[in-house]
């Protein structure tokens, strides 16, 4: 049976584990019979992300944690957490919930179709002012620059095949733009 891993990247949302734990788990059911793992990688978070993460390691055997010794940014965790994934397919998904598990079972069936990679686009973003600027200056520029079909609201949440995986952890790279390798 086919397993799908999710990778999350965490800092800081030791309040939001709990309830992300449960939609995952309620998202993963919905693709039953497939398997589920959760890759969980706490970047170094200064609040009690890691404690909370691993009192559900022990809840779930689905849950997997990784602690970062200190904060290296989301695209060096999800790479992390990619490395630890053992799935035939990796979502990535950020803990802060701004993009929702709900969509794995639309993601997991494209993927049965044929996908490779398969992205959710941002319609909006739920970040405080200025992180909405830096985002949108980001994502027009890589627009701009690098790749014209780059969705404006960038991306996420994506799924990716495990060819897709080997490929990225193979690369020499480690400072690039995770997501930028994946388009």
């Amino acid at each position: 049976m086919p397993l799908i891993s999710v990778v999350i990247p965490v800092y800081g949302n030791a309040t939001d584990l709990r309830g992300l734990h449960a939609r995952l788990s309620a998202a993963a059911a919905s693709i039953a019979p497939l398997e589920s793992e959760f890759v969980f990688v706490d970047d170094g978070s200064a609040d009690e992300s890691f404690e909370v993460l691993a009192a559900l390691a022990a809840e779930d055997r689905r849950v997997r944690v990784l602690g970062l010794s200190r904060n290296f940014g989301s695209n060096a965790a999800i790479l992390a957490g990619l490395g630890q994934a053992n799935g035939d397919a990796v979502m990535t998904l950020a803990a802060d919930l701004q993009d929702p598990p709900e969509l794995m079972p639309e993601l997991v069936r494209a993927w049965s179709g044929g996908g490779q990679v398969v992205l959710a686009a941002r319609r909006k973003r739920e970040d405080p002012l200025p992180g909405k600027l830096l985002a949108s200056v980001f994502n027009r520029l890589f627009r701009l620059l690098v790749f014209p079909q780059f969705p404006k609201g960038g991306f996420d949440l994506v799924l990716l095949d495990r060819v897709v995986v080997d490929t990225i952890l193979a690369m020499p790279e480690r400072n690039s733009y995770l997501f930028g390798q994946v388009l």
